[in-house]
């Protein structure tokens, strides 16, 4: 059983960073701030000796993930970038096989597909189209025990797996609707497994409601699942049980495509 700090054990491992993980924290740290920044500055604020940081920037620059302003010699991120992201996103296997049926079910009902998966005690988005998708979904997470994706997935796992998934009272409370009870948790993964879908209703985010179905993957334990966003204000609007029906229906086309030969 994994331990209630948030991360399954784990072999011991170097703590050291590697180059590789410096360089992913460069990335990030050039990712959020506002202005380009010279290498002294990047230094002091990441706590890293000079010629480290610029040993790294240069190995950024030759990936073309980071650029070099060559008047006031600062550093930013390149739009390259997005060509690395562009195409993670689009030759994942998951998302290649099953983008076509997603536009097609986004337009079909007017709303967001998120396709998300499990890692940890948190859900990502690895695919999204409709009103609601986009660039700013990707990539997206959430707790399980406030995510529709998330719940269903975790449904579906042994009964014994579920303590791991569970709220605590240490854990973030995203919106006033966001359920920190590890017992109504616990009766929401009962009813998921039951009926075969799970609900978000504002758990995440604020006028965001979710519902979401199992993708079955070729592999165990499941890891993936689809979910239908729209606008609170429309769940009635769409109607929750035409909502449940539309997303089982569209889990079952997605795991077709995983068949052998699909």
């Amino acid at each position: 059983m994994g331990n209630r700090d948030g991360i399954m054990p784990r072999p011991e491992a170097d703590t050291r960073k590697t180059l590789l993980s410096q360089g992913i924290d460069l990335v990030r740290f050039l990712a959020h701030s506002r202005n380009s920044l010279g290498v002294t500055e990047i230094a002091e604020k990441m706590e890293l000796p000079k010629s480290s940081a610029f040993r790294l920037l240069g190995v950024l620059m030759e990936l073309r993930f980071v650029q070099k302003n060559p008047v006031s010699q600062r550093y930013t991120i390149s739009p390259e970038i997005f060509r690395f992201v562009h195409e993670v996103a689009h030759e994942f296997a998951p998302t290649r096989k099953l983008e076509d049926v997603m536009i097609r079910w986004a337009q079909k009902l007017e709303c967001a597909v998120y396709l998300s998966m499990l890692s940890e005690r948190c859900t990502y988005v690895v695919s999204a189209e409709g009103p609601l998708g986009g660039t700013f979904a990707l990539g997206s997470a959430g707790p399980v025990h406030a995510s529709s994706a998330g719940k269903i997935i975790v449904a579906n796992l042994p009964e014994e797996e579920w303590f791991f998934y569970q709220p605590t009272a240490q854990d973030e409370k995203l919106t006033p609707y966001t359920n920190l009870d590890p017992a109504r948790f616990r009766k929401e993964l009962l009813a998921a497994r039951e009926s075969g879908v799970a609900w978000n209703l504002r758990e995440t985010t604020l006028g965001v409601a979710s519902v979401a179905a199992l993708v079955r993957e070729p592999l165990h334990p499941p890891r993936m699942a689809v979910a239908l966003l729209v606008n609170y204000e429309e769940v009635a609007v769409h109607d929750r049980v035409s909502l449940e029906v539309h997303v089982r229906e569209l889990a079952v086309e997605l795991s077709k495509g995983f068949r052998p030969g699909a």
